[in-house]
């Protein structure tokens, strides 16, 4: 059996060249921080593609995870998860964290698995992706798609992240 080093490990501990390393703490020991939000659908419902801020993040945070959970159906067919970046020149990605997630029931979905009710992995393949490196600031956002949402359903977010 061989002992072998990942790549923060090596940089940070075991330098093939002796020279040290600095990697960032975000992927070394950098503490875990949660952005939540929720949204309850008004009375009347939401039309399609409804978008719903959550929450903002800067450059460079690390994003490890993505859940969302609903009390009930929440009526839209699928819902999205995704970033809208401030800067005009970075494209927008709809479903940077989740594609089509489906809300017709009580729902339990994480980016890589969630609470054991199946991943809704994103339009970047989150599996070989995480961490998402968010490469400028802008807003978290949930598209409701499909069928109008209804009312009073309540749509919870959280974004599992890490910052240096």
């Amino acid at each position: 059996m061989a002992t072998v080093n990942g790549v923060n490990y090596a940089a940070t501990h075991a330098p093939s060249d002796g020279n040290w390393k600095l990697v960032p703490v975000s992927e070394v020991g950098g503490q875990i921080r949660v952005l939540y939000d929720s949204y309850t659908v008004p009375t009347g419902g939401v039309a399609d593609a409804t978008i719903v801020r959550i929450g903002r993040l800067t450059k460079d945070v690390r994003v490890w995870d993505v859940q969302i959970t609903t009390d009930a159906a929440l009526g839209a067919t699928s819902v999205d998860v995704g970033f809208a970046y401030d800067d005009a020149t970075i494209t927008d990605v709809a479903d940077l964290f989740m594609d089509g997630a489906t809300t017709t029931g009580i729902t339990n979905r994480g980016m890589l698995g969630g609470l054991g009710l199946g991943a809704v992995v994103s339009s970047v393949a989150a599996y070989s992706q995480v961490p998402i490196t968010i490469t400028g600031d802008g807003i978290v956002q949930v598209v409701l798609k499909g069928a109008a949402s209804t009312a009073t359903r309540v749509l919870k977010v959280m974004v599992l992240y890490t910052i240096d």
